[in-house]
């Protein structure tokens, strides 16, 4: 499988590792980890409704602080009588070249990079690693973008309903079209769960088959769980790479695995969502409808049940989350919406 292999990850020049190193030092760990405690209780629209009415004005308070204009965009579920929300944001006015609709919106365009994670959670769980760990990284990225000038061409997108099937960023992807169409989409999902212990990893059924590069590389560390997966399409692959080099430049060598979704190859797709159960699992969060839809997205995640025993638990709470690798994560996409190319 070939065109499953990794793409290849070069040292950053020396005025890009210098830029990194600038943005890395502007990432606030405890502000991150103030965000995660500050969403620490069950979400829901139907399980925890105050709660999450509680972290919605949380979010919308914290991008409206440091100048995101933040409106929240309702969409329906089949057969259901509650409302989701999404909130999407676009940046402080001095940081946009685009002027507002009178509807309140701001065009988009082929450059646009849409940054999105979600705010709900399964009932019982508080959702540090799922998925306040994505939105905290969201959050600091509102505050660091401007300061750098590098909101522009950036929106902000914090999902609902991800956890009853995807359902606001499926919504979300079907309201931006024609010339609100984002150019990527970069989702963050489970993003703070890691261990320097070995055989803290492992991977789904038959993922050796298609990722053997990936897969031995993983083995060679010891099967631990201490790196990034930075899933993608084709379309993306500049993206991925590029994100992938600026985290392995600050976390160290093999923190980022970059793996090609293998419904994506032109011809062995088909068999493989039919024989290897693993190509299920790159559907499983809100970059999927941006794929369906032809927009290039990847997906940043630390493996969630694969790794983190405390997934969909009571026990997924922030003492257990590595903020030094949120703010790496953070600071590896800031330079990439500074350095990326249009794909």
């Amino acid at each position: 499988m070939f065109l499953t292999a990794e793409p290849r990850l070069r040292d950053l020049p020396p005025a890009l590792a210098a830029q990194l190193t600038s943005l890395r030092g502007s990432v606030d760990e405890g502000r991150l980890r103030r965000h995660v405690e500050r969403l620490d209780a069950p979400r829901g629209r139907h399980h925890a409704a105050p709660e999450m009415h509680r972290a919605e004005s949380y979010v919308v308070g914290e991008l409206e602080r440091v100048g995101w204009r933040v409106r929240r965009r309702a969409f329906t579920v089949p057969g259901d009588a509650i409302a989701g929300a999404n909130l999407f944001a676009t940046p402080p006015i001095g940081d946009s070249v685009r002027s507002p609709d009178p509807a309140g919106r701001t065009s988009m365009g082929e450059t646009t990079v849409l940054i999105g994670a979600h705010l709900d959670t399964v009932p019982g769980s508080p959702g540090a690693d799922d998925n306040a760990s994505g939105v905290a990284c969201l959050l600091e990225l509102a505050r660091l973008l401007p300061a750098y000038g590098l909101a522009r061409d950036v929106r902000l997108a914090v999902f609902d309903e991800e956890e009853t099937g995807l359902h606001g960023a499926r919504a979300l992807a079907g309201e931006l079209t024609g010339p609100d169409r984002p150019g990527a989409v970069m989702v963050f999902e489970c993003i703070g769960y890691y261990s320097a212990h070995a055989d803290t990893q492992v991977l789904p059924s038959g993922a050796g088959l298609v990722y053997p590069g990936q897969r031995r590389r993983i083995r060679q560390r010891g099967w631990r769980g201490d790196w990034t997966l930075v899933a993608y399409r084709q379309s993306a692959v500049r993206l991925a790479r590029l994100f992938g080099e600026c985290l392995a430049h600050l976390a160290g060598p093999g923190t980022a695995v970059l793996t090609r979704d293998a419904l994506d190859l032109p011809l062995a797709g088909p068999l493989l969502r039919r024989y290897v159960p693993a190509t299920e699992h790159f559907a499983r969060s809100d970059h999927q409808p941006f794929w369906d839809v032809g927009v290039p997205a990847i997906q940043i995640t630390d493996t969630a049940d694969f790794r983190n025993p405390h997934y969909h638990q009571p026990s997924d709470t922030p003492e257990t989350l590595d903020y030094t690798r949120i703010a790496d994560i953070a600071a590896a996409t800031a330079v990439n919406l500074a350095n990326r190319d249009p794909d």
